[in-house]
């Protein structure tokens, strides 16, 4: 664990925290997800999740074009962001000719990168998307390794994109913000903090199934399905929370048998063709 001062206030980073809170936000976010809505305010949009507690990486994209991903191996942790129009040719000053298409359009976000956190970068550059001249779209980034943490999150607090990643240093009771609570609006603040007093109970199963899932596989009790699905919801958002949630270990009461996945070409959560907001962002 690390502190480091930030115009957004002390921040804290702990890789440990940090994976936890990845894995609460993908929870969080599949629950909050259309048709579900179960979560006001939740931290992302939507998440994508790959690999392990160990060595794994998840993206948090917020619904509008910006995103921020952290990948972590057992050295540590790397976090990149991307805010919609501010990628790495127009904030880390690649040219469009020294373009890769790989980890090397955004190694200036993270300078003194230590060499044990390259797997960490390359995790992480495979869940950012592309920009229009086949960049790797992030403008801004840090790494925790041991007691040591950088990147242009600290040397340029001020750049788009840094509101993602300080959330990281933010954790809020183990809890990854909404982007909401950083609203100057005092009526957004309000309706943040009234939604969390009322869906506490629902964050307390959330929080119980984390812990869980942590220490080995799980399975939903019947009363947590109870809870968090009180109306059922029909196949295809069943199915496509399942899906979600069986790549971190954690499975519905019984470990029913999913459907197997469709042939490539399909919406691996529907069986159906892919639609067109499938095809802007994956949802796998």
């Amino acid at each position: 664990m690390i502190e480091r001062k930030h115009r957004y206030g002390d921040l804290v980073f702990d890789r440990n925290a940090i994976v936890r809170a990845a894995l609460r936000a993908h929870i969080e976010a599949t629950f909050a997800k259309d048709p579900l809505y179960r979560f006001s305010f939740p931290p992302c949009a939507s998440s994508r999740w790959r690999g392990d507690f160990r060595r794994g990486s998840f993206d948090n994209y917020d619904g509008e074009g910006s995103n921020d991903v952290v990948a972590w191996t057992e050295a540590g942790v790397v976090g990149l962001a991307y805010e919609l129009g501010f990628g790495p040719i127009e904030q880390l000053g690649l040219s469009k000719d020294a373009v890769t298409g790989g980890a090397d359009d955004v190694r200036g976000a993270l300078p003194g990168l230590p060499p044990d956190l390259e797997p960490a970068l390359v995790m992480a550059t495979r869940l950012l998307d592309t920009g229009h001249h086949g960049e790797i779209n992030a403008g801004i980034g840090f790494w925790l390794y041991g007691d040591q943490v950088a990147g242009t999150l600290f040397d340029n607090p001020t750049d788009a994109g840094a509101q993602h990643l300080v959330r990281w240093g933010l954790l809020q009771d183990g809890r990854l913000r909404s982007l909401s609570s950083f609203s100057r609006d005092p009526g957004t603040h309000e309706a943040v903090a009234y939604c969390l007093r009322n869906q506490a109970p629902l964050h307390a199963i959330i929080d119980n199934v984390v812990t869980r899932a942590l220490k080995a596989p799980t399975e939903f009790t019947a009363d947590e399905i109870a809870a968090l699905l009180p109306t059922p919801p029909d196949e295809e958002a069943l199915l496509f929370a399942q899906r979600k949630l069986q790549r971190v270990g954690i499975t519905w009461p019984g470990s029913p048998e999913l459907p197997p996945m469709p042939p490539p070409g399909l919406n691996p959560f529907t069986g159906k063709p892919f639609t067109e907001a499938d095809l802007a962002r994956s949802l796998l």
